[in-house]
């Protein structure tokens, strides 16, 4: 019997084989659901059972899967997230195993058909598509529906089903729904292989970063629809009650918009949130369920490069979601630059985007003149005498999404094309790239955030660990003393309660015994990762709403978490865990990702920051400024917008940091003692017979 807040299934389709397969949840229980199970899967099915060397994300042996967690589908706020995950082909230099999630109402229908993740394998012959009606699964043709954007292919599919959408019951097999299938797609992008491909899901529910359209393109698998007319067991149904009404009078339930400014009358969230979040605005686009985020801002531009149409961000919104592309890794440079003629080591002057990303750097290197006219490179299908048009942003997306002319070397992606030209020095100065390949989130948007990037495969995307007292993602309400913050924000982080997690001093000797080179820092960060993996990717909270450790309405200034994370997990599920319980977990979790990192070939001497990073004036985009300072005997908060790191101070932080995590200091690898104590003896097995098991 399936454990609560769960299907109970999972369902792993052989595109080659057309094999469709059902696994139990319960034996993966162990890394959480979500992005850790999927961890565990590819394991078992891509690295294990297939012995290959895992560099080609478009190989038929990549696994790409849609996996849930427990509280998807149980009316918890901001608990409706699709984890993604799969080998990444927008990864640079290496293509690691990575992440991407979605929100909107595909994870609740997946419940509801009885089923908590979909895994995907192999190479179709031709496009099909995978039908998901409760408990029957199918394998559909779609040839008729390939070269469709991604909201025609929904329609299409929704026309296929036989569902007047809330007219009137269908009879499924004995039980009945009015509801339409939800589908996730990929569009032109994805089926042209680009680098830069999302999958969508409804208006513009999105996977953004991971090019996994382009996964879904390289098996032939146009889209996965379920519909889904049962129900989903809650162990504690009073208990998840009165767990919201409690958050809700004690934090308050709702969330203001992105704050991007416009009016936003009209907004919709993701199924069963509830929160008034409104991240899917109506009022700035011309869709009807599209993401207010990167995609909102796809032709933005910086002043020097002039002023757009009025609605030109409203049509590209909608081209990112209709053609399947990452808003966020092709705009021109996103909702905000800013001035740095004061400093003049910036190496971007006088304006720097708060993205330095696909067509910003296309735009900069024709102003340059290494592509256009007398070049390897020429701009055809793009007139660059219209830029700052609707028709140039407009053939631009459609260029890049199939791959026409100069869209052929835009759709590898920023990295790729500074590469194809010879300039990855542009890495330390105009291309301002995280050191996997991927748009650096506000330049560098904060130390842990940046240390997760680094870790990690990818831009993390953790608004919450930007830690401003009295602002910012962090905050809330009026900025307290630096020393009672910290006690604060030290409270809430369990186990180790330390104080030094939260200073950031950056200059002198003070930065390599308690701030941002210690092993604090390393320590702090270590439990984030561990959290992320758990409470956010594998049990399905969502990025806005957790963690939540401060917050100005609370007497004790106490956010939410770690209370409300196992309290709501414990009632769907009654599993009794404790938020320690969680966290060890996630580290099980993060630790087995490690070991398939280094399989790909991650060592320690790769984890470097990109060179701007070194120089200061790194953060100076980033979300919060001011933070709090130890000088050694007393607090302060400080403005540190020109915090930067050193070669120095991060070597020795990746030296605690590995440490902590019971890897090698030397290498990075996981030793046998770290996989052993999680439970991982088999994986200790397989990394030793590669020679690459972490010396003890």
């Amino acid at each position: 019997m399936a454990t609560p807040g769960f299907g109970g299934k999972i369902l792993l389709v052989d595109l080659t084989k057309k094999d469709i397969i059902r696994l139990d949840t319960d034996e993966y229980a162990m890394y959480g659901g979500g992005h850790g199970t999927s961890t565990a899967l590819f394991w078992e099915y891509c690295v294990v059972r297939e012995n290959w060397d895992l560099q080609d994300a478009f190989d038929p042996r990549n696994m790409v899967s849609l996996m849930t967690g427990a509280i998807v589908g149980t009316g918890v706020p901001y608990g409706a997230r699709t984890s993604v995950s799969g080998m990444s082909p927008q990864c640079y230099p290496i293509q690691w195993w990575c992440h991407s999630n979605f929100g909107g109402t595909f994870g609740t229908m997946l419940k509801l058909a009885g089923w908590d993740g979909v895994a995907v394998i192999g190479k179709a012959d031709k496009p099909v598509y995978i039908n998901i009606v409760d408990d029957k699964v199918t394998l559909e043709d779609a040839q008729d529906l390939w070269g469709l954007t991604t909201w025609k292919c929904q329609e299409e599919i929704w026309k296929k089903s036989g569902i007047r959408y809330g007219h009137e019951w269908v009879d499924l097999d004995g039980s009945y729904t009015m509801q339409r299938p939800a589908i996730v797609t990929m569009g032109p992008a994805g089926e042209n292989m680009t680098r830069v491909a999302s999958l969508i899901h409804g208006g513009g529910s999105g996977a953004g970063q991971g090019g996994f359209g382009g996964v879904f393109g390289s098996k032939n698998l146009k889209a996965v629809a379920v519909v889904g007319s049962s129900s989903l067991k809650i162990a504690d149904p009073k208990g998840l009650k009165d767990t919201r009404e409690w958050m809700d009078k004690t934090w308050g339930g709702g969330g203001g918009g992105f704050g991007f400014g416009g009016g936003q009358d009209v907004q919709s969230c993701c199924a069963g949130c509830g929160t008034g979040r409104k991240c899917h605005n109506r009022t700035r686009v011309f869709g009807q369920d599209s993401d207010d985020c990167a995609e909102s801002t796809l032709f933005s531009q910086t002043p020097s490069n002039g002023e757009i149409p009025p609605d030109a961000n409203a049509r590209g919104m909608d081209l990112c979601q209709e053609y399947g592309i990452n808003g966020m890794e092709c705009c021109f440079q996103g909702p905000m630059s800013f001035n740095t003629t004061h400093n003049p080591d910036f190496p971007i002057q006088p304006e720097v985007p708060a993205y330095t990303a696909l067509g910003w750097y296309m735009k900069k290197m024709y102003d340059m003149g290494v592509i256009g006219p007398g070049t390897d490179y020429d701009m055809a299908p793009l007139n660059m005498k219209q830029f700052n048009t609707n028709e140039f942003m407009e053939i631009y997306a459609l260029a890049l999404s199939k791959r026409h002319g100069i869209g052929d070397l835009l759709a590898e992606g920023t990295a790729r094309v500074a590469e194809k030209l010879g300039r990855t020095e542009d890495f330390k100065t105009l291309c301002r790239l995280t050191m996997w390949g991927y748009q650096d989130h506000w330049s560098m948007p904060g130390v842990e955030w940046a240390y997760g990037n680094l870790m990690d495969s990818r831009d993390i995307n953790s608004h919450d660990i930007t830690h401003s007292p009295g602002g910012g993602f962090g905050g809330g309400g009026e900025a307290p003393d630096a020393e009672k913050f910290v006690k604060t924000m030290a409270e809430r982080t369990a186990p180790f309660n330390d104080p030094f997690w939260f200073d950031y001093s950056w200059e002198g000797k003070q930065a390599y015994e308690t701030g941002i080179f210690s092993k604090h820092k390393a320590q702090f960060t270590a439990w984030h990762q561990h959290y992320w993996n758990y409470y956010k990717e594998s049990v399905g909270f969502c990025d806005w709403g957790y963690s939540n450790l401060y917050s100005g309405s609370h007497p004790k200034n106490y956010g939410k978490t770690p209370e409300v994370e196992p309290r709501f997990l414990n009632a769907v599920t009654g599993r009794n865990q404790t938020f320690e319980d969680g966290m060890e977990i996630g580290r099980r979790a993060w630790t087995l990702k490690r070991a398939i990192f280094v399989l790909q070939g991650r060592h320690k001497n790769m984890e470097n920051f990109s060179g701007y990073y070194y120089r200061p004036g790194a953060s100076y985009c980033g979300y919060s400024p001011n933070l709090p300072i130890f000088d050694g005997s007393k607090w302060e908060i400080k403005n540190c917008k020109e915090l930067y790191f050193t070669e120095d101070g991060v070597n020795q932080w990746k030296t605690h940091f590995y440490n902590i995590e019971g890897w090698n200091p030397d290498t990075g690898y996981p030793t046998r003692k770290t996989l052993e104590d999680l439970g991982m003896k088999h994986v200790a097995d397989y990394l030793e017979s590669k020679g690459k098991l972490g010396a003890a």
